[in-house]
């Protein structure tokens, strides 16, 4: 059994009008990590005067192109570390690093048009910071070696409570295939508050035909975060109705060697006679 860390670019995008294109904030984030923020536009035929970064209403990122000394402006902050990751014609991309949980709540784009128009249009998104790391769930109830005839039942637990609001999911898969929902059944009775169960139940004459194994993974998911921890699945596999056919081949052979030594002895006799 092993733990992988997955990441996956899942971000929440919200589109915004004719200049700014959307923000890419992703949902959850953690304590002590970090986090990208990705702001985009398009100005066509004027040009940028400003694009702005807020968190809940207050600046902490500034990029005006005509200040040629400073165009880039960051505010410190105690709750996390700005660093400007990329920045074009089009795009703007900031990364946060030594995010406190107070980090967490609203993130602010705002970009305006240069002179005459001052065009102003501001596109919002939530980042939720958790105090904990997310840890790869673990599985309960698994053994080495199966039996075809078994109905196969092994458990997915996470490690940590979770609330109400920032639930993850659970999922099984197969040999990377997702496990049909009837296969699965969650459970909650035997874990403590906040903790997530599921099982999963597999024929063992299932994976006798798949060849004797399969991998089972249970794969935890929180907005662009997957944990997952696998499983070989071994069952035994008879290989008796192969050897019946061995010694049985082996009988019949023998018997016809048999046969044509005592007919080989008759005629022999006869000959003599």
């Amino acid at each position: 059994m092993r733990g992988v860390y997955v990441s996956a670019v899942l971000l929440l995008n919200c589109a915004a009008g004719d200049i700014l294109r959307g923000v890419d904030v992703p949902l959850y984030a953690f304590a002590g990590g970090q986090a990208t923020l990705s702001c985009s536009y398009d100005l066509r035929a004027t040009r940028l005067y400003s694009l702005k970064w807020y968190h809940n209403g207050t600046e902490f990122y500034r990029y005006v192109p005509t200040e040629r000394n400073h165009p880039t402006y960051i505010k410190p902050t105690l709750k996390f570390s700005v660093t400007e990751q990329f920045r074009n014609e089009q795009r703007v991309t900031l990364s946060l690093t030594r995010l406190s949980v107070s980090a967490s709540g609203q993130y602010r784009c705002e970009v305006i048009a240069e002179h005459p128009s001052f065009r102003t249009e501001a596109s919002t998104a939530k980042m939720i910071v958790l105090r904990e790391p997310l840890k790869a769930p673990v599985l309960v109830g698994a053994r080495e070696i199966y039996e075809p005839t078994e109905l196969i039942k092994i458990g997915c637990q996470t490690r940590q409570p979770f609330l109400q609001e920032h639930l993850p999911t659970l999922k099984w898969y197969l040999n990377d295939n997702k496990v049909d929902p009837e296969r699965v059944t969650p459970y909650s009775k035997s874990l403590l508050p906040g903790y997530l169960g599921l099982s999963l139940h597999v024929p063992g004459e299932e994976i006798a035909a798949a060849g004797g194994s399969m991998q089972a993974e249970c794969r935890l998911t929180l907005g662009p975060h997957t944990l997952s921890t696998y499983k070989t699945l071994r069952v035994r596999v008879r290989m008796i109705s192969y050897v019946d056919n061995y010694y049985s081949l082996g009988v019949v052979l023998r018997g016809n060697v048999m046969a044509v030594m005592l007919t080989s002895a008759a005629v022999t006799i006869a000959t003599h006679c």
